[in-house]
C-alpha cells in the first residue's frame, strides 16, 4: 500500500513536446552542478538535470570560459541549458546558439538567482522587479528556439517580503510561451533562509496551465512526496539537499518502488568521491593549457573542495581535512586525506574501516 501511494504521487509530465518520465530534477547551482556531479545524480535516479547558469553575453561573445559551463559528461539526458541575462536580444541570440548545438533537451531562463552581483544588475532574480521584461525575454527565447527546444523558467515567489508578485510573473511567462515553471518558494532577498511558502506555490499551480515544479528545502525523499501530495505540483527540483548526497535521488526511486531508503555505505561515499573527482579531472583536461594556471588535476581538486565538505561533514575526522582544504594538493594526496576521514567512521556509529 505504501509503495503504491508513493509510486502514484509522481507521474510523468510534459514540457511542451519533451516528456519527463520521472519529474525529480537536480537544480542548477553555480560552482556545484558541473557534468561530474550531474552525471552521478542521473546515475542515482535523478529524472533530469540543468547546467549551471550560463551568461548569455558570454555565449554570444564566444568566451571560452562561458562555453565551458555547457560541457557535459558523457550522454547526460534529459538535460536543460540554463541562460541568464536581462537583454532580450542577447538572450535570444544565446538561445539560438544553444539550440543549434543539438546537445540539450530544453532551455531554462534564470529569473531567480539571488546572488547580489547577479540580481543587482537586473539579471536572475532582478527580473522579478520587471515582470514585463521577464515575459519579453521568455518570448524572445521561445521565438529563437523556434520549436527546437522547449523553454522553461526558474524563478522565485518575489523580490522581497513586501514584493511577492509571483502570480503576475508566472502569468506573464506562461503567456509568453514557457513550457514549465520551476518555482523556488522563498523571496530573493532571503536567498536560502526562512520557510518555503508551499501554500503560495500550490496557488500558483492551481492558476497556471503549464507544469509547475516546486523547489526549496527538500532534505529527504519523504519531503518530496509529501509536498507533491499537499500542493498538487507536477514535480520537484532538489538543490542543496543533494550536495554530498546524490543518493537522495535513489531514495525517491526506492520509496516509489516500495523499498525503504538506506543510508549510503562508506564504500559508496568513497566511490562517489573518487568517481566525481576522476570525471572532474577529465573535464578539465578538455581545456587548453592556457585556460588553467594550475593544470587540470590541481584545478579539479580545488573545484572538488566544497563537495568534500558536504560528503564528509558527518565523519569523525572531518575537521582535520577541513583545516587543510585550502592547500593545493594533487589527487593522490587529496584522496589519501579523504581515506583517513572515511576510516574514522560516521559520528553516529562506531569507528570502522569499510
Amino acid at each position: 500500500m505504501m509503495g503504491r501511494m508513493f509510486r502514484d504521487t509522481l507521474q510523468p509530465m510534459a514540457m511542451g513536446p519533451l516528456r519527463i518520465e520521472w519529474p525529480v530534477f537536480l537544480a542548477p547551482m553555480a560552482g556545484y552542478t558541473d557534468g561530474s556531479f550531474r552525471s552521478l545524480c542521473l546515475e542515482q535516479g535523478c529524472g533530469a538535470v540543468v547546467t549551471e547558469m550560463t551568461s548569455s553575453q558570454g555565449l554570444i561573445r564566444s568566451r571560452r570560459r562561458t562555453m565551458r559551463v555547457l560541457e557535459r559528461w558523457g550522454g547526460e539526458h534529459p538535460i536543460g541549458a540554463q541562460l541568464y541575462g536581462s537583454d532580450p536580444g542577447a538572450m535570444a541570440e544565446a538561445a539560438d546558439l544553444v539550440a543549434g548545438l543539438g546537445a540539450f533537451d530544453f532551455l531554462d531562463v534564470n529569473a531567480g538567482c539571488p546572488m547580489p552581483k547577479i540580481r543587482n544588475r537586473g539579471d536572475g532574480a532582478g527580473l522579478m522587479r520587471n515582470p514585463a521584461r521577464m515575459a519579453e525575454i521568455v518570448r524572445a527565447v521561445v521565438a529563437a528556439a523556434d520549436g527546437r527546444l522547449p523553454v522553461t523558467v526558474k524563478t522565485r515567489i518575489g523580490w522581497c517580503p513586501d514584493t511577492v508578485n509571483v502570480m503576475e510573473t508566472t502569468a506573464g511567462v506562461e503567456e509568453a510561451g514557457a513550457a514549465a515553471i520551476f518555482l523556488h518558494g522563498r523571496v530573493a532577498r532571503l536567498r536560502h533562509s526562512g520557510e518555503v511558502d508551499w501554500a503560495l506555490i500550490a496557488a500558483v499551480k492551481a492558476a497556471r496551465r503549464v507544469p509547475v515544479i516546486g523547489n526549496g528545502g527538500f532534505k529527504s525523499a519523504e519531503d518530496m512526496f509529501r509536498v507533491v501530495r499537499e500542493t498538487g505540483i507536477d514535480g520537484v527540483m532538489v538543490g542543496r539537499g543533494a550536495l554530498g548526497n546524490p543518493w537522495l535521488f535513489r531514495d525517491a526511486r526506492d520509496l516509489a518502488a516500495g523499498r525503504q531508503p538506506s543510508q549510503p555505505t562508506v564504500d559508496e561515499v568513497r566511490t562517489a568521491i573518487h568517481e566525481q573527482l576522476r570525471r572532474g579531472i577529465e573535464l578539465m583536461k578538455r581545456r587548453e593549457p592556457k585556460e588553467l594556471k594550475l593544470g587540470a588535476e590541481l584545478t579539479a581538486c580545488l573545484v572538488m573542495r566544497p563537495h568534500l565538505v558536504r560528503y564528509l561533514r558527518g565523519f569523525r575526522r572531518f575537521g582535520e581535512l577541513a583545516r587543510t582544504l585550502e592547500e593545493r594538493v594533487d589527487a593522490t594526496s587529496l584522496l589519501e586525506r579523504v581515506e583517513g576521514v572515511l576510516a574514522s567512521g560516521r559520528k553516529s556509529e562506531a569507528p570502522r574501516i569499510a
